[in-house]
C-alpha cells in the first residue's frame, strides 16, 4: 500500500496525525483444490487470502468504512507451496488485494 501511495498520488506518509487511517489483518489463509484428475486427485490447488480492512478516512467520515479483501492462486498440485510457488502466490495475491484496497479508499482523491 505504501508504495501505491507514493507512486501513483501526490499523499504523503505519517506515522500520526493522517487524514487516512488503514487498519487490516489477515483473516483467513488456506490451501483447497480445485480440479481432480480422472483417479479423484487433486490438479491444481488454490491459495486464498483474505483481509479485513477498516478504513477511516478523518476529513470525509461518510468515505469511512470497514470491509473484507480477498484473492487466490492457483497452482499445481504436484508443487508443495513453499519457495518459489509461495513467493508467486504471495505476490499475485497481495498485489491484486493492494490495488483493489487502494482503488476503494483512493478512487475519490
Amino acid at each position: 500500500m505504501q508504495d501505491l501511495i507514493q507512486n501513483q498520488t501526490n499523499l504523503s506518509l505519517t506515522s500520526s496525525n493522517g487524514d487516512l487511517l488503514y487498519e487490516g489483518e489477515i483473516i483467513d489463509f488456506y490451501v483447497s483444490p480445485m480440479s481432480a484428475t480422472a483417479n479423484q486427485r487433486a490438479n491444481q490447488n488454490r491459495l486464498t487470502i483474505s483481509v479485513n480492512l477498516k478504513f477511516t478516512n478523518k476529513k470525509k467520515e461518510a468515505d469511512s468504512f470497514e470491509k473484507k479483501f480477498s484473492f487466490f492462486h492457483d497452482f499445481p498440485a504436484n508443487e508443495q507451496l513453499t519457495g518459489r510457488t509461495l513467493a508467486t502466490a504471495l505476490e499475485v495475491i497481495f498485489e491484486r488485494i493492494t490495488q483493489d484496497i487502494f482503488n476503494d479508499t483512493l478512487a475519490k482523491w
